[in-house]
């Protein structure tokens, strides 16, 4: 009886210790929307906490990301720490790093931008 009991706890612990894995890398990807889709994009790798901007696209306007903490009733918006903007057209990327505790709840956003006009926004939570 003691060594079923034994055995039953050892396979119990061993699962919750499988169960349990490594934290896995929140990375995340995000294209701006329709009709401007994928004329902009942003891309944030956990790894190195680093917030990737590019404009895709020769069509007059910027592209702007975002890492924030999203607000309870509007996620697509929050507390912003990290904007980066890309303000070429279709020349590659720009990279934006920053230390972000591994606990603080996150979303990605990118818009394009021209002037004050900020328009085709999407967003996506990470965290």
């Amino acid at each position: 009886m003691l060594r079923k009991t034994i055995t039953a706890l050892a396979m119990t612990a061993t699962a919750v210790l499988l169960a349990t894995g490594t934290a896995q890398a929140a990375d995340a990807y995000v294209a701006t929307a329709a009709p401007a889709e994928g004329h902009g994009s942003a891309y944030w790798a956990e790894n190195g906490d680093t917030l990737t901007v590019c404009d895709n696209e020769a069509d007059g306007w910027g592209t702007r990301a975002y890492i924030y903490v999203p607000n309870q009733p509007n996620p697509a918006n929050g507390t912003v720490l990290i904007k980066g903007n890309d303000p070429k057209s279709a020349d590659g990327c720009y990279a934006y790093s920053e230390n972000i505790s591994e606990t603080t709840a996150l979303s990605i956003k990118v818009c394009l931008y021209s002037g004050a006009t900020v328009d085709f926004c999407d967003y996506r939570r990470i965290r």
